[in-house]
């Protein structure tokens, strides 16, 4: 059999044991829709240490770690460290409170801290956006991976969506973290075990006799290129609607915290192994593109089938971020709309047509941006900073100063949003827009909530709450 043929057999095998493994995990799960969706309180250590990995190593991390090895060399990782970091940080800072207040979006807590709805409808709207942009990040890594095997690129984005999309038919939140706990073992394993043969077979003088001294260099680029790969990262998990929901999805608090704490010291020195990778990719295969380098690499250089089991992992971990996706803009329509600002009983039939609704949205505008992009990272930073730059302030602001309030908090996001927007699609430039974003979202927080406090003491009215 060819090789194409191995591969796509070993992918087909492997997939459908995923699929089944997430079908027998949802039937463990609690019957309803919301229960399936969420899965809060049945995640024991290892699947909340498991999924955590998953949750970034997978096709951001593999492929576009590698991509970005292949195309900087071993500053390439920074983006895999700055993902680590978010699961050190966001256990630590947010954790406690997470679990504790059984949060399962930024937006329950917005409800308990600030008047009105508003505010949480733009985090809800923020969020799915969000979500597309990184769902469309993952398809391009799923396009990737495809076209190495002899798939034209435009299928295989439309593969792994459609495949993506039936899979979180088929599972439910514990589902999910089921398959990426296994996921991230596969994965991990494949990326040690190829690049100690690729070690042994080539050395590491292929690296140094065949690229240039800027390869090396820990930082081989600008700072605010630098500040791009790892800052959004960190703000975006901190009030991630994933994050939150895999927080109490754990048994207890301490497996929800030591599970991505320890997640994230995982993660961090692993992220050198896709840019080194790539880098071996760069150095043996110089024509080829830098997204697809080290899988040519791989296949040419290791066993086929060894090849086949590490690219399925890779590709069930595309699948499984796009399932996250997927559940998380259902909760948010679910349980934070729905429920939340609409204040509807649950319903199954009407709750299952309405997630429906929302999955097929997030696939359908998700295809249109990975066709039109080419860029794995970007992609998933742009949703990271929409994210981050309109709900950062209202959530650290609300938690670190009392003062702050309503008002300030709907207009830090709207600001915080808008400049984030006006720089992404080239209205202006802003440096450090990760940065600024939010200097700009927490000038607006200040300012509105002293003039309405201002406004409040001299007799006027306050105004009024969003």
């Amino acid at each position: 059999m060819e090789t194409q043929g191995v591969v796509l057999l070993v992918l087909g095998v492997y997939m459908a044991a995923i699929i089944l493994l997430g079908v027998v995990s949802r039937r463990r799960s609690r019957d309803s829709l919301e229960a399936s969706v969420l899965g809060q309180g049945q995640a024991s250590f290892l699947l909340v240490f498991g999924s955590s990995l998953s949750y970034h190593i997978g096709s951001g991390f593999v492929v576009g770690g590698a991509e970005y090895g292949a195309l900087y060399g071993v500053g390439g990782a920074w983006y895999g460290i700055g993902c680590g970091l978010s699961f050190a940080f966001s256990a630590l800072l947010i954790g406690r409170l997470v679990y504790r207040s059984q949060y399962v979006s930024l937006s329950d807590y917005f409800a308990t801290r600030y008047r009105g709805t508003v505010l949480r409808l733009i985090y809800s709207i923020s969020t799915v956006l969000g979500n597309v942009a990184m769902m469309a990040g993952q398809l391009l890594a799923g396009r990737a991976i495809f076209l190495s095997v002899g798939i034209p690129a435009n299928l295989g984005v439309a593969l792994t969506a459609v495949t993506s999309l039936v899979y979180t038919m088929l599972t439910g939140m514990l589902g999910t973290l089921a398959v990426a706990a296994l996921q991230s073992l596969v994965i991990f394993v494949g990326m040690a075990g190829a690049l100690a043969a690729t070690v042994q077979q080539y050395g590491m003088a292929a690296l140094t006799q065949n690229l240039p001294p800027s390869f090396f260099s820990p930082i081989p680029f600008g700072p605010e290129f630098f500040v791009s790969l790892t800052l959004p990262t960190i703000f975006a998990t901190l009030i991630n609607q994933g994050m939150f929901q895999r927080l109490v999805s754990a048994k207890t608090e301490k497996i929800a915290i030591r599970g991505y704490l320890l997640g994230g010291l995982v993660i961090m020195p692993v992220a050198l192994i896709p840019p080194l990778l790539g880098m071996f990719g760069r150095a043996l295969l110089p024509e080829a593109e830098p997204s697809a380098a080290f899988m040519q690499m791989l296949l040419n250089n290791l066993p086929v089938v060894v090849v086949s089991i590490l690219l399925a992992a890779i590709v069930c971990s595309v699948l499984g971020a796009c399932n996250a996706a997927f559940i998380s803009s259902s909760a948010i329509v679910l349980h934070d709309i729905c429920q939340g600002v609409l204040e509807q009983k649950e319903d199954v039939r009407r709750n299952s047509c309405i997630a429906m609704l929302t999955n097929l949205f997030v696939c359908a505008v998700s295809v249109f941006l990975a066709i039109r992009m080419n860029d794995i990272i970007r992609l998933l930073t742009l949703g990271y900073l929409m994210v981050s730059s309109g709900s950062v302030i209202p959530f650290f602001g609300g938690i670190l100063w009392k003062r702050g309030t309503s008002n300030g908090a709907l207009a830090s996001a709207v600001a915080g949003m808008a400049a984030a927007a006006a720089d992404s699609f080239g209205a202006v430039h802003l440096p450090y827009p990760c940065v600024t974003s939010i200097l700009i979202s927490a000038m607006a927080y200040v300012l509105v909530s002293l003039l309405e406090e201002r406004n409040f003491k001299s007799g006027g009215r306050p105004a009024k709450t969003a």
